[in-house]
């Protein structure tokens, strides 16, 4: 880069020299913006390794800088004049606008006009310059013409004279010249850059102003669907919240698609700003409509309900909304915001229905919705890698008339993410070919491509038209999904498209400038064909499942064998919200899917499946899924499915990374092919920030005939060839042991309580339950723990938690202590109890009975009297510790790491507690357990029985002198380490801790370096275990 960086600077210094010389006339009034583009900014740029006149970057779906040569017209919208984008080619990494010198460029219209493409388009800075001054503003503020001059970042400001200035010079190149930002270094500075701190954050006095694009054009569209829903049910009863939730929707895609025509300068005039001038706003709004409809046609400005005449609009509502959206009152430009986040807004707000009642409507999320927490988009670089490794790899080397015979589908296509991706891929491979030699130059000219000004061939609209309708298919439940992902496809086929080359069309071809996509894009669901039969329920019930028959849908589609193609992201819903929403349903999908043929399952599992059958011969499936299904016993049916079929062809496998922005998901990748494969490729991603960049990870080939039914516990490399062999070992800690669950109460705010402190017979503990202290016989609570919190390796520690356990045991059997002597016994306790009825006896549906005061479940009741190892169901890594005397208690397994296991011995067993602890405990069974568990945030790991049954026990010879001896000195170093642990606990002295922490650490070593030499492992074996492999 140093090389690089001393040839831009003599380029930028002769500029400088250059308009040194000149300087009078360059800052004369009549020197223009088009004069200095072309004389310097160019140049500058040019310098900086910026290919600004495509010298290189022929395909003009592949260029990094994109630059507008026409100049605004007063009081119409302006694109920037210089778009330097990412190595996608799609998204910007800054703006540069341009002006001529003899104008003060810092003036507030500037910076505004500046700010606004860049907060548009989510770029954190953009330029402002004339060559003259140089300014970079900061662009992640909502834009505001009143503080627009105050988002200059201060260091960042240079006059001319500056770009001779190797130290001045330096502050630009090494953040905006192309090295730079190849190198990441502008997303450095943004990462880097001051946000709200100290009182005015904890106030959120910016919490406004940093909102991005997408969270306030959310907001924005939110509250006006709000205000038309209740306006128009206020003036017009008789709809219901179906055709409310559809009105207001039509309503809103209309503005927005009015707005990007503006935008993007396809329409020659402003419209929404002049809805009104008429004299009735909505009147315009309906005969825009038409007109719109005559031109475009597509399925936004077709004749609709709310265009009739006995559809009563209040003016007073829509007048503020058309408002709040005319390009003179927003902040918005739809010129910059990027389709795919257009589509990521419009997936959220797809999220919220209409709900009415006989006068009123309001806006409530759906229930699927409201269980997971949110509408969560799937990011456009997981849409990319997905496209490209599915349709992209397909297309790879075939001609556009081979192309135009394929079919791709996202069979739950939402909002139409997935789509757009795959019309993007679609679009640049064509524009590539078509300039890629002479010979395609020629195909293209003939085909209808366009020539650009710098001779390039572009894709003409009819062109784009028959790519759309010929490959793109897509299905959805939400008939309001199917519009949006209409209006994506929509917008994208217009994008590029300007006032001339849009009349053109017209005037050519005498067509309409959308396709109609009724028959690509369907309302239905996917999973539920007509076969689940008539006659059996309503038909409002058939409106809410919505069957859909392939063969009818798509009939030449299937005729042809199905899709070259699927990808997407299927939705993630437990059979459990099925049965409360569409029970008939859950039974068609029991009947009809493997997958769905047992176990609590995720609905993704059954899409999974469905897409597999709708593939044609060849076919390949593209999918992001929770990795939840490789080792949970749901997801066994679906293994089946995939494992026999030989369909698994690469997987990328994010671990505990977390792909959807505000959600906790483990996903992967999951790719499958129609035809068997003989081996798969794995990849597991180590860090996402540079997968997504990169794509790199650790990568590696897993032969087919290791994909079984049973868990998918991938390993590749070295880390394999141990793992086989650690499974191959004979003998597993459930040949060995027996693991239970913990309590189920049921009602665990009454039964678990907080020790304050002990009042002689008696212990005075919190109630979470009533709020509140109560006293307690010290004798009958029980020491409990609280999974991880209580539980960690080696030690049972900061145990301030006690147990009503209000059982005894009698020959072997768990007990219920009778009323009479729990008074009598217990009166504490009982009167406690008594309390806590009312919340007691409304368990197991009010069926508990004299049994009010007992748990709900009784399972394991007589396990926790006895010696016993305990594990939580969370941890980071192997976490053991002892109970050798049996008296602490603990709850069943759950999130949170609130439950836990315990581990018995069985009678026949010869090893001792202490000797399975430190196996249990060492960095073999830790390492062996992150390769067979299910991953969570932060590293942790899923400690569940499944998981822990299959650790490798290396079991002793005791009639071997040499191995008894290796059993007694593990014994001697658990022992050790247990005494250690419980120092540890009870020093007070810095000395004294340091003494024993370096001593547990001592100990470990030890254990582990035993274990190494119990189960013979080697140097490179040892380096994989403790992550030290090259």
């Amino acid at each position: 880069m140093e090389h690089n960086f001393t040839t831009a600077f003599e380029r930028e210094s002769r500029l400088v020299a250059d308009f040194q010389q000149h300087e009078k006339d360059y800052l004369a009034s009549s020197y223009s913006e088009q004069d200095v583009r072309k004389d310097f900014i160019d140049k500058f740029w040019m310098a900086l390794g910026w290919d600004v006149n495509h010298e290189e970057q022929k395909n003009p779906n592949e260029q990094e800088v994109k630059v507008e040569r026409n100049v605004g017209v007063e009081g119409r919208i302006k694109k920037a004049d210089y778009a330097f984008l990412t190595p996608n080619f799609r998204d910007v990494r800054f703006f540069v606008e341009a002006k001529k010198p003899a104008r003060n460029i810092d003036n507030a219209d500037d910076y505004f006009q500046t700010i606004r493409y860049g907060w548009n388009a989510q770029t954190p800075v953009s330029i402002l310059t004339d060559f003259e001054q140089f300014r970079v503003l900061d662009c992640r503020l909502k834009p505001d013409v009143k503080t627009a001059l105050n988002r200059a970042i201060p260091k960042l400001k240079f006059h001319y004279t500056d770009y001779a200035d190797p130290e001045k010079f330096a502050e630009i190149y090494y953040l905006f010249s192309r090295e730079a930002a190849h190198a990441g270094k502008l997303e450095q500075f943004a990462a880097a850059m001051p946000k709200p701190t100290g009182r005015a954050a904890n106030r959120k006095l910016f919490a406004e102003a940093y909102r991005p694009v997408d969270e306030d054009f959310l907001q924005q569209l939110d509250e006006m669907r709000k205000e038309l829903a209740q306006s128009f049910k206020l003036r017009n009863q008789q709809l219901n919240g179906e055709e409310l939730t559809e009105a207001t929707q039509r309503t809103l895609d209309r503005l927005v698609f009015m707005r990007f025509l503006e935008d993007k300068l396809i329409e020659p005039e402003p419209m929404v700003e002049k809805l009104g001038d008429g004299g009735s706003a909505w009147g315009d709004f309906v005969a825009q409509s038409e007109r719109l409809n005559r031109i475009y046609n597509g399925i936004i400005f077709k004749p609709h309900f709310i265009d009739a005449n006995d559809f009563v609009v209040d003016e007073k509502v829509f007048a503020p909304v058309r408002e709040r959206l005319a390009h003179t009152n927003t902040v918005y430009n739809f010129n910059y915001i990027p389709i795919h986040v257009l589509g990521s807004i419009y997936e959220r707000f797809l999220g919220k229905v209409i709900v009415t009642t006989a006068l009123r409507a309001r806006v409530e999320e759906k229930p699927e919705v409201r269980k997971a927490g949110g509408v969560y988009y799937t990011p456009e670089y997981i849409v990319r890698y997905i496209v490209a490794e599915t349709i992209g790899k397909l297309i790879e080397g075939k001609k556009p008339a081979e192309i135009a015979l394929m079919r791709f589908a996202d069979i739950a296509c939402g909002s139409g993410s997935f789509l757009l991706g795959v019309f993007d891929e679609l679009l640049r491979y064509h524009t590539a070919y078509y300039n890629r030699n002479k010979t395609n130059r020629a195909e293209g000219v003939r085909a209808g491509c366009v020539e650009n000004a710098d001779k390039t061939l572009r894709l003409s609209l009819r062109q784009k038209k028959a790519i759309l309708t010929a490959n793109i298919y897509g299905v959805d439940l939400d008939a309001q999904a199917v519009e949006v992902a209409q209006l994506s496809l929509f917008l994208r086929l217009l994008e590029d498209e300007t006032t001339a080359s849009a009349r053109g069309h017209q005037l050519e071809f005498r067509e309409t400038m959308l396709p109609d996509l009724r028959n690509n894009i369907k309302h239905g669901n996917s999973l539920i064909g007509r076969d689940i039969g008539f006659g059996l329920f309503g038909d409002e019930e058939e409106r809410k499942l919505s069957p859909v028959d392939f063969k009818d849908a798509f009939p030449e589609v299937m005729r042809r064998g199905g899709f070259d193609a699927i990808v997407g992201n299927p939705p993630y819903i437990r059979i459990q919200t099925l049965q409360e929403t569409t029970p008939l349903s859950v039974e068609y999908f029991k009947q009809k899917y493997a997958a769905a043929s047992k176990g609590n399952y995720d609905i993704y599992v059954v899409f999974i499946e469905r897409a597999l059958q709708l593939l044609n011969a060849s076919g390949r499936l593209g999918y992001i899924v929770p990795h939840k299904f490789f080792n949970s016993q749901y997801g066994a049916s679906i293994r089946k499915v995939l494992s026999e079929g030989q369909h698994l062809s690469h997987v990328v496998h994010f671990g505990d990374a977390q792909v959807f922005e505000g959600a906790t998901t483990y996903t992967a990748l999951v790719f499958a092919d129609k035809p068997a494969r003989d081996e798969m490729r794995f990849v597991r991603v180590k860090a996402l920030s540079i997968w997504r960049d990169t794509q790199e990870g650790d990568e590696g080939k897993i032969n087919a005939s290791q994909i079984t039914s049973n868990e998918w516990n991938f390993s590749i490399g070295k880390a394999a060839v141990l793992f086989e062999k650690l499974s191959a070992m004979p003998t597993r800690l459930g040949d060995i042991a027996h693991l239970f669950v913990g309590l189920q109460t049921d009602a665990d705010d009454v039964f678990i309580v907080n020790e304050v402190k002990r009042a002689g017979s008696s212990i005075i503990c919190f109630s979470k339950y009533t709020g509140r202290e109560h006293e307690f016989e010290d004798e009958h609570l029980k020491p409990f723990l609280k999974g991880s919190l209580n539980i960690r390796r080696y030690e049972l520690s900061d145990v301030n938690k006690r147990l009503i356990f209000p059982y005894r045991t009698e020959n072997g059997r768990s007990v219920l202590i009778p009323v009479h002597e729990y008074k009598k016994q217990f009166p504490l306790t009982w009167a406690y109890l008594e309390e806590c009825r009312p919340r007691l006896s409304k368990r197991n549906k009010g069926r508990m009975n004299n049994e009010w005061y007992g748990y709900v479940y009784k399972k394991n009741h007589t396990k926790f009297n006895i010696p016993k190892i305990l594990v939580p169901s969370l941890a980071t890594g192997s976490c053991f510790a002892i109970d050798s005397e049996g008296q602490y208690y603990f709850v069943g397994s759950g999130g949170g790491g609130g439950g836990g296991y315990g581990i018995e011995l069985k009678a026949d067993v010869e090893i001792s507690f202490e000797y399975l602890l430190g196996l249990l405990n060492s960095k073999v069974a830790s390492s062996f357990l992150k390769a067979i568990s299910s991953q969570f945030r932060g590293g942790y790991i899923a400690l569940n029985r499944q998981y822990i049954e299959q650790l490798p026990i290396r079991t002793i010879n005791f009639s071997d002198k040499a191995d008894r001896a290796r059993h007694d000195r593990m014994v001697s170093l658990v022992e050790a380490m247990l005494h250690a642990k419980r120092q540890l606990q009870t020093t007070r002295s810095d000395r004294d801790r340091d003494h024993y922490e370096a001593k547990c650490a001592a100990l470990d070593r030890q254990i582990d370096e035993l274990v190494y030499e119990l189960y013979e492992l080697t140097a490179d074996e040892i380096a994989i275990v403790e992550g030290k492999e090259n």
